[in-house]
């Protein structure tokens, strides 16, 4: 008869939703459990030699704290998440401290679930593995100095044991984990494509060099469902963090069956990515003259005569102005793209029709 997927231990608290989710899941043999409420205690207490340890803890008002404490132990741990819900802080909380995987809302038949449990037992198997190895590797070295064995050959095993050392110290943890820090590097629409390729479902976290510059893009089997960037939303949304520089991004897996999606933004990812690549160099050629958000204007009424002759953009930019003043409040509340109402103020204050105003109001 097959046993359990995998054993682990509960540290901490958890609510009574939490333990019937383990319940049912040591019920249907997917995990073998133990308990232990007090993280400390854990702590405390003497790790078991060269032995890996699944860790399951319930996000909560204390489970950072705990978190933070178990990294900070001599235990080797494989830490796994659950919760009923995850802020991106708490996703970017658990890349920091390389937990295995985060389960948001999980259901006893959930199969993403089961899939991060087995890849937990068989990370947990290697590393016991690979621990065990450098144990014996270690008492090798030992025995062959005892034995006055040629010491060249000696410190080449000592430098060779310390490579591997370092090499598993350093591995990375999330392989197939529920949270995927995506590379840096990339840009925007790299990653765009890559979790449109790959059919994903769940939620990227975009977070730009500059402050208040956050914002998240919701996808259902690689289609964008939901965008958002302080105030605006959907396509604007987008297109707006294409202009921001350095953007770090962190992406939330989902199961498709349990995810509660919007209205599909219907445009294909490729010309959406082409779209933003252009609004971005847009911006990286005006960056300079940009106006400061809080900034505002107003129109100047008597710089149009017979004469004058407005862009379409430029009129519709001017409309704006007169509506709305402020550079922050005319790029949040009106449809147009953030580059086209940027270019039209600039255009506008160079040709004199708008005039920056001070908090007094007076022209400056």
């Amino acid at each position: 008869m097959q046993g359990p997927l995998c054993e682990a231990i509960a540290l901490g608290e958890f609510s009574s939703w939490a333990k019937q989710l383990l319940n049912d899941w040591q019920a249907e043999d997917l995990l073998q459990l133990s308990f232990e409420s007090s993280i400390a205690s854990f702590c405390n207490r003497a790790p078991d030699a060269h032995k890996v340890q699944i860790a399951i803890l319930e996000n909560g008002p204390t489970s950072k704290t705990g978190i933070s404490l178990l990294r900070s132990s001599t235990h080797e741990l494989l830490i796994v998440w659950i919760g009923q819900s995850f802020t991106k802080e708490d996703c970017s909380f658990a890349v920091e401290n390389k937990l295995f995987g985060i389960v948001e809302n999980p259901k006893l038949s959930d199969k993403r679930a089961q899939d991060l449990l087995v890849r937990a037992a068989e990370m947990r198997a290697q590393k016991n593995q690979l621990t065990h190895l450098i144990h014996s590797l270690k008492g090798l070295v030992l025995q062959s100095e005892s034995k006055n064995t040629d010491q060249e050959l000696v410190s080449e095993m000592k430098t060779g044991l310390g490579k591997v050392e370092k090499l598993i110290h350093q591995s990375n943890t999330h392989s197939g984990s529920s949270i995927l820090p995506l590379a840096q590097s990339q840009g925007l629409g790299d990653v765009l494509l890559t979790l449109s390729e790959l059919e994903r479902t769940g939620t990227l976290w975009i977070r730009g060099a500059r402050p208040n510059q956050e914002g998240k893009i919701d996808f259902l089997q690689g289609k964008i469902t939901f965008a958002e960037a302080g105030s605006v939303h959907q396509l604007k949304a987008v297109y707006r963090m294409f202009s921001w520089e350095t953007p770090r991004f962190l992406f939330n897996r989902k199961a498709p069956e349990a995810y509660e999606s919007g209205q599909l933004i219907p445009l294909e990812m490729g010309l959406l990515v082409e779209e933003g690549e252009k609004q971005a160099l847009r911006f990286k050629q005006i960056e300079r003259q940009i106006p400061p958000l809080e900034l505002k204007v107003d129109f100047v009424p008597q710089s149009l005569n017979i004469k004058t002759a407005l862009s379409p953009n430029d009129f519709h930019t001017l409309v704006q102005v007169v509506e709305y003043h402020f550079v922050s409040d005319i790029l949040d509340y009106s449809h147009s793209w953030d580059i086209d109402l940027l270019e039209g103020l600039i255009n506008l204050k160079k040709s004199g029709h708008i005039k920056v105003m001070s908090p007094t109001s007076k022209a400056v």
